[in-house]
């Protein structure tokens, strides 16, 4: 795709353009012709001349033809549409002939040799100039209309090898032409008057080609894209410079000087609009980038929300049992296993079904939501971890506590829920909501799967039920210890 001139069209991608483009485009133009106009009627006047206005504006414009130039190879490379590489090719071949203009006009070229300019050279130099740029944009304006198929990708290096080749040997064979063989060409400046051009109809040919260059990429006015509306505006002030120049006669008049000003518009105008093109697709790729890293750090939010849900019991907002399946294996799989006691309590609600059936669920989520909070707040503090099992169970993993030190926490686990005092009529074992806890502690060295754990600390719950709930009943490899109802 063509970064610039992309419109979404696989006919021509070079149609595409804002109507806020094209009012610019339309104001610079009217600008130019006003410009102009005034100009002509002062076109003979003579101002001093100065010395550094034309190298200055001359660098400007040949600066601009081979910035545009290497701009528009590289869009030919993104894109592979011809027509950019014959533009390309056209800016670069008038970037080099304007050079030869300027050196021969400043008196850089050499004085002796065979390359030594005469005082036809700089006046041929510009009329190749006037040529090279009109004739390069027929044949742009051709390749367009004829719409042929992208280059290859594999084709690419040989059209670029190809296209700067006949440029170069191009360039260098009007170099030797307008200076080793001058004497073939006519005179057509004296004295610093080329009225010559003139009377010997070079110079009409030459407007009367850059005027079809211009109407050719004027017309048809449908399908214009960016790179067409300022070839356009470039064209026309090409036209406009040339007409300037031919009306003037002479160097260092008002019409020559302002005949710089617009060739150096053409020569950089389209450089300045690839350059704001660039600038806009910056700006958007800029504010895509944000938007991508606000939508990424809103979906790493999200994920986050919802890797808390799947891991978050939604009644009790404890861990759920996912979470307690991915604790335990960690807590078993820990480098310190084999120095460490690592215990587990498995902890049931005494009678909740009878609760349920008598106070109502919404009355049953009350008593899970209060014992859960109480056994997490409770197993926090001697660093342990709390999770919703299922039903009205619970567990409780703590890992670096002995059979001694767990002990005292399941006493404390069911003093703290009896401290809630939920009242609970319909329990065998107490007016209040209760609980019973079973567990087992491994000790250091040894080796248990989290299905052998879950199996002992579940026995021993089931143990503590059977002995009349409302207790305890924590076993260990070799002791068992049981105690009854706490009161």
């Amino acid at each position: 795709m063509n970064i610039l001139f992309d419109s979404g069209s696989e006919q021509d991608p070079l149609f595409h353009v804002s109507p806020r483009q094209r009012r610019i485009a339309l104001i610079l133009s009217l600008a130019l012709i006003l410009f102009t106009v005034v100009i002509i009627f002062f076109a003979h006047i003579h101002l001093p001349k100065l010395v550094l206005f034309f190298p200055a504006l001359g660098a400007w414009g040949v600066l601009g033809d081979i910035l545009t130039a290497f701009i528009l190879f590289n869009q030919f490379r993104a894109s592979r549409i011809r027509p950019l590489l014959v533009l390309g090719c056209t800016y670069l071949f008038t970037g080099l002939v304007s050079l030869f203009y300027l050196l021969a006009l400043t008196g850089v070229l050499p004085d002796s040799g065979p390359f030594a300019p005469n005082a036809q050279t700089s006046i041929w130099f510009w009329c190749f100039w006037q040529l090279s740029f009109p004739c390069g944009i027929l044949v742009f304006s051709h390749s367009i209309r004829k719409q042929s198929d992208r280059v290859p990708l594999q084709h690419l290096p040989r059209y670029l090898f190809v296209g700067t080749s006949i440029v170069l040997l191009g360039a260098a064979g009007l170099f030797l032409f307008g200076t080793f063989g001058d004497s073939l060409l006519p005179k057509l400046i004296e004295n610093g008057d080329y009225g010559r051009l003139l009377t010997s109809g070079v110079g009409p040919v030459l407007w009367l080609l850059s005027l079809a260059a211009f109407l050719s990429v004027l017309l048809p006015y449908r399908k214009r894209g960016v790179l067409r509306i300022w070839i356009i505006v470039a064209m026309l002030a090409f036209l406009l410079g040339l007409t300037l120049s031919l009306v003037a006669g002479e160097r260092y008049t008002i019409g020559w000087y302002g005949a710089r000003v617009d060739s150096l518009i053409a020569s950089v105008i389209v450089l300045l609009a690839l350059i704001a093109e660039v600038n806009k697709l910056f700006v958007r790729l800029t504010r895509q980038h944000e938007e991508l890293e606000e939508s990424k750090q809103a979906l790493e939010e999200a994920n986050k929300r919802l890797k808390e849900l799947s891991l978050v019991d939604g009644l009790t907002r404890i861990a759920n049992r996912r979470q307690f399946d991915e604790v335990l294996a960690q807590e078993l799989d820990a480098p310190q296993r084999e120095k460490e006691f690592l215990s587990l309590l498995l902890i049931d609600v005494d009678y909740f079904k009878a609760y349920n059936d008598h106070y109502g669920h919404l009355g049953g989520d009350m008593v899970l939501r209060s014992v859960a909070s109480r056994l997490e707040t409770e197993a926090l503090a001697h660093f342990g971890f709390t999770a919703r099992y299922g039903g009205e169970e619970f567990a409780v993993i703590l890992p670096g506590h002995s059979e001694r030190e767990t002990e005292q926490i399941a006493e404390l686990l069911i003093e703290s829920v009896r401290s809630l005092s939920i009242p609970h009529q319909y329990s065998s074992v107490s007016n209040q909501i209760t609980i019973s806890v079973g567990g087992f502690t491994m000790r250091p060295g040894e080796h248990f799967n989290a299905n052998e754990l879950i199996s002992k600390a579940d026995a021993a719950l089931y143990q503590a039920k059977a002995e009349g709930r409302a207790r305890f009943v924590l076993t260990g490899t070799g002791v068992e210890l049981s105690r009854g109802p706490v009161n």
